[in-house]
This record gives C-alpha cells, structure tokens and sequence, in this order.
C-alpha cells in the first residue's frame, strides 16, 4: 500500500484521520463548521491513491441537492487529479433515474415509463408512463431491485465504497435503497451528517437513520467536532447548545468566558426591532463587514417576518435579498449560467470569463489543454465579445434577457439538458427560469446601473433573509435570528428535539456575531380564525434560560 498524507492545508486531526483510514462502514456525527465535505474528498483520494478501493471497482456518491453532488465531485476533482473519473457523483434522484433508465424493460409492459419520459416535480402531473415524479423513480427503482437480484449485484460488485451526505435527512425508501444494494455486501458505506441538524424530520426524513445503520450495516460511530468557522466563542456557545439539543434535562455547565458578540433583545413591536437590527447592520457594514456576510434568519415566513426590517434596510440604503425562493433557482446549475453570463456582459472580470469557458468545456466534454480546447474558448469568447459591444446604458431589460437566452442557446440546450438531468424536465426548467428571470426584474427596478443589478441579482451586495430550512451549509460573519417566539415554534412542546435541531442550525450559521430577537407584537399574524399578533415564550423559555444562563448570552430589553 503506498503511503498517503492528506493534502497539505489540511490538518490531519486525529479524528480526521480515523475516519479516513478506517476499513469498515462508519456513521460520522459531524457539527457544523467540521468539513463534511472535505473529509468525503480527502477520504475518496486515500482509497483511490492507496488502492484500498482496487480498480476497476468505484466510489459512489449520492446527495440530496444538486448543489451538493457537484460541490462534492469538484473538491474530489481537485483532490484526486486523474484518479476522479473513478468517483461516480449522483443526488438520490437522479442514481434512481439512472436504475429506472438501464433496467425498466424488466418491469411489466403497463408499468413501465416510455423512452424520452418527463420528469415532473408534482405528483398530480403524473401518469406513470410519458411523465414520471421524483418519487416514482424511487418507487420504481425500487421495484426494480426488490424483483432481481442479479441487477442488486451489478452495483455492490462495481462499487467498494458508497459516500451518503447530510444523512440524517435520508428517508424511509432511500434508505431501503441503500439496505437492498449494499447491505451483507463487502460494500463499505460512509454515512456523514449531523443528528442535531434533523430538520427535514417534517419531509419524512427517518428519525433513527443512525442508529438504523449502525445496527444494520455494523458500521463504527465516528465524530468529526471540529468547528472550523466560528470564532471561539461561538464555538462554545454551540457545544452548550448541543448538550441541550442532545438531551435537554441533562445539568449543562455554563461556559467560562462570556460572550461579548451573542446578545438577546426584546421589543416591544417589528418597528422598533427593525430600527435596531438595521441601525445594527448598517454599522456592521460600515466597519468593513461585506453585506453578503450578513444574515438574518426566521423559522418560518421569512417574508412576512421580515417585510418590515427589508423595508427599514431599503431606507437605510441597504441591499438585501429575501433568499427564501431565490436560493435553490440561484445555485442551480442554469442559475449561475445565468448570473455570470449577467456579469460577462455589464461588469466582466478575467474570473468570470474563465468560469464561463470552463463551463463550455465540460459541457463539450473536452478536457483542458485537449486539441479542442482552443477553439472552443474562442468561439466563446468571440461571441460575448460581441454580445458585449451591444450592452449600453440604454440597453432595456428585455433586451437584456434575449441576449441570455441566445447565450444558453449557443451553449447548447441538448448540452445543458444532457450535463444536469432536472432540466429534461420542460416544467422544472421553465420554473427555474421564470424564477431567474422575475428576479431580475426586481433587481434591475431597484438598482442604479446595470452592473449594480448585476450585483445584486448574484446576492454578492446584499444582506440575505431567509427560511432556516434554506440555510443548511451557508455561513455568515452575523446571524441575526429574529423570532424567538411561541408563535413561530407552534408546535415546539410536541417536537422539541425537531425545533431544537431548528434553533442549532440558524446559530451554527454564525462565524463571529450572533443577535436573537422577540417582538411583543407582530402585525401580520392574523386570520380568520386566529389573532396571533401578541407573543409568547412560554414554550420556548428552556432555550432562553440556555442562552441567558449558560451561554451568558447579553440581554436588553427594549420594550421598558
């Protein structure tokens, strides 16, 4: 076995390097900030360049998101040089696809899904033959596996380790998949995610998917604490806040040092707490702080929640971003097509251009310094250089998007559709456009230049608001985490361990300042049935006392 060290600006923990050497399957407990991702490269360059994982056998990987399967394959690129093309990358969904693809000749003839079938992305939409759902290709590839056996062996014989992301958020079928193709098979699985960041349990994530594995797969628990991100003392409130979310009647010890940048603050209505946090942030930015460092975040209707504070920051000469909808139409593929070829036009810079031309090589399938390579960067670069020429200050909005829309045209669409399968879908791809295209309305209505539009449609000049639920693996320098109340934590004497999960995820955001807030008074919750306007913390007090009383969080009431 050759000898192998982990790249050179990686600090070979201890920890760190116990999982990666590790020859069985492995549960991995990680807490936020600890390089998930990271680990999974690092681990897939150790068996690829010791030949622990032996050619001609693979690693496979499968995702949730989109974002995170090419996140994934192009750290393990960048890690594993010639020996990536051995590490297969696939969200849930689309491996799925993949198994419905090869092997639906072996279901019968009336449940069978035609050649060139839709995908579509509600269940309604849905016929089983010319249009199938996300959740029918896990059905299906189900179905497939559990009538043959010869087809399960296919992939426990081509890969010798299968990497699973944010597991925690796997489900029941998702995680029969797994059982039927790799369980009592010398297929080693490597489970990473966080049990304290369970918030999809709602989605039907599997609750004891953990300890599920560990049992059935006899894997090792293995932790990965590290928080890489925060300051020290963000860290330390998060390893109480753990405890409590770990187990909440267990006697937590209160951290030694207090905080000087985690503070509490009560209001008494959204006027004067969005006074506060803007006058907050505007001094933030005004001390060097980057908008886009800047986060404020809701458990739930963040646009309501916050339509008062994006007022204020408006006034304020603030950009900011409800990123609530925007975030998943902003990372997906066609998205950031969209974004820098946006900047290509109003603002280029070498680096965009460059991402821009890596795009059209990978989309070409031709490798960098291949004979092809030359022409195609010139081509490419021959037609923005003229689109450029066209682009004036007078140039209208619409006028704008044709030049877009001929740009994903001259890439290719049959390109762009074969490189990321959602986009086969005519419905999927025609929402996220939409979704792109509504955006950069809103943007170009409120900024000054094109370029500023530029900015701001990319959400590089602009405090970003937002759902919890959309947060997951984004980092902030402040977190601002507004409602910290009864009524947005309705359910939180049913569910506290969920809810609890909710609360570590919107504070492990934060790499340097953390400011949680309660309003007395919140004007839009109101309905025909139910006047929720006044607060409560009733429910919620155990995670205040915490934050008070053991993290030494700072308190200000506001409303005296």
């Amino acid at each position: 076995m050759s000898i192998w060290t982990p790249s050179e600006d990686i600090e070979a923990t201890s920890e760190l390097m116990d999982i990666i050497t590790c020859e069985d399957s492995v549960a991995v407990l990680a807490s936020a900030g600890s390089g998930k991702t990271e680990l999974l490269a690092q681990k897939a360059n150790y068996l690829l360049f010791t030949d622990t994982c032996a050619w001609p056998r693979r690693i496979l990987s499968l995702t949730f998101k989109t974002e995170a399967q090419i996140n994934i394959k192009e750290r393990v690129n960048k890690r594993c040089g010639n020996k990536a093309y051995r590490f297969d990358s696939f969200t849930f969904h689309a491996f799925c696809k993949s198994i419905v693809d090869r092997f639906k000749n072996t279901l019968p003839e009336a449940d069978r899904p035609i050649e060139n079938y839709d995908i579509v992305f509600q269940q309604r939409e849905a016929n089983g033959t010319n249009k199938i759902s996300m959740n029918d290709l896990l059905a299906l590839a189900l179905r497939i596996l559990n009538t043959r056996d010869d087809i399960r062996k296919i992939f426990s014989s081509s890969y010798a380790y299968v990497f699973v992301d944010e597991f925690q958020d796997t489900t029941n079928q998702q995680y029969e998949l797994l059982q039927l193709l790799f369980q009592y098979t010398d297929t080693r699985v490597l489970a990473v995610g966080d049990i304290n960041q369970s918030i999809m349990l709602w989605a039907g994530s599997r609750r004891t998917v953990f300890t599920d594995f560990v049992s059935d797969f006899s894997a090792q628990n293995k932790f990965l604490l590290r928080n890489y991100r925060a300051s020290r003392e963000i860290q330390d409130v998060l390893e109480v806040i753990l405890q409590f979310v770990q187990n909440p009647s267990a006697s937590i010890a209160q951290i030694s040092t207090t905080p000087n940048n985690c503070s509490l603050h009560a209001f008494a209505n959204e006027h004067q707490e969005a006074l506060f946090i803007a006058h907050s942030i505007n001094e933030s930015i005004n001390s060097d702080t980057k908008p886009s460092d800047i986060c404020v975040l809701t458990k739930q209707q963040s646009s309501q929640y916050t339509e008062i504070l994006r007022a204020e920051l408006t006034r304020a000469g603030i950009n900011n971003l409800d990123m609530t909808d925007l975030q998943d139409a902003l990372k997906e593929p066609l998205g950031q097509l969209f974004s820098l070829y946006l900047k290509a036009l109003v603002c280029p810079e070498p680096k965009i251009m460059t991402e821009l031309f890596k795009i059209n090589l990978v989309l070409n399938k031709v490798e960098a310094s291949d004979d092809k390579e030359e022409a195609l960067t010139t081509s490419l670069a021959t037609f923005i250089s003229q689109r450029q020429a066209l682009v004036t200050t007078t140039t209208t909005l619409n006028e704008l998007l044709s030049h877009i829309q001929s740009f994903i045209h001259e890439l290719g669409i049959q390109k762009i559709k074969g490189r990321w399968k959602q986009y086969k879908s005519p419905d999927y791809y025609n929402l996220v456009w939409q979704t792109l295209v509504l955006h950069l309305r809103s943007v170009r209505d409120r900024a000054s230049s094109l370029e500023d539009a530029a900015k701001l449609f990319s959400a590089e000049n602009a405090v970003h608001l937002m759902n919890v639920h959309k947060c997951k693996g984004l980092e902030y320098d402040s977190v601002y985490f507004m409602g910290l109340e009864d009524q947005a934590f309705w359910n939180y004497a049913n569910q506290p361990f969920e809810d609890n999960c909710v609360i570590y995820v919107a504070l492990s955001r934060a790499k340097k300042r953390l400011c949680i807030t309660f309003s007395q008074y919140r004007e839009h919750r109101i309905n025909g049935l139910h006047d929720n306007r006044r607060s409560t913390i009733s429910a919620v007090k155990p995670v205040i006392n915490l934050l008070r009383n053991k993290c030494k969080f700072s308190t200000t009431n506001h409303a005296q």
